[in-house]
């Protein structure tokens, strides 16, 4: 990972995690505390995530070729889990410090022993968030607010960190 990829993700972190009003004492942005609180509801997409894995699967096809499709059938459940996951515990600061390590460990390196390649992580991403974002997976309004604000930041951690594997 370089300096650049740093930036990135830090960039994306600053854009979607503060609120933009809260400074600490030398005048820096302060992560939004009520958001990452705001998080923790998204266990409860879990407890819909066969009808969540039905409808990526149905709108990754569309663009996707069968044997990513097949896979991703067969990894969305451990995909998901870990994605709600990272975003539902980002209320503890442990969580917050340890974000790099956690999307590596839990979402890059299993896309990697899967052998994606990069333009496949990318549909893979583009497809999670466009289900939330065109309301193909509805859930309640708030809560898809903060997911597709956090999966908007995780997205860009995913793509940057899996970039360095290729």
């Amino acid at each position: 990972i370089t300096f650049k990829d740093i930036i990135t993700v830090t960039q994306a972190i600053m854009q979607n995690w503060t609120s933009g009003m809260d400074i600490d004492e030398s005048g820096d942005p302060v992560l939004d505390r009520d958001y990452f609180g705001g998080l923790r509801e998204l266990k409860m997409v879990q407890d819909r995530e066969k009808e969540h894995r039905n409808i990526f699967i149905k709108h990754l096809a569309k663009s996707a070729d069968k044997r990513l499709v097949s896979d991703m059938e067969t990894h969305f459940k451990p995909f998901n889990r870990n994605v709600i996951s990272i975003g539902s515990t980002l209320y503890h600061n442990k969580e917050i410090r340890d974000i790099f390590l956690n999307v590596w460990e839990k979402i890059v390196e299993p896309l990697k022993q899967l052998r994606f390649s990069l333009p496949e992580v990318r549909q893979i991403v583009d497809s999670y968030e466009e289900i939330l974002t065109d309301n193909r997976f509805l859930i309640e309004t708030d809560m898809k607010n903060n997911f597709v604000r956090f999966f908007a930041t995780l997205k860009v951690m995913i793509v940057t960190f899996y970039s360095t594997l290729v």
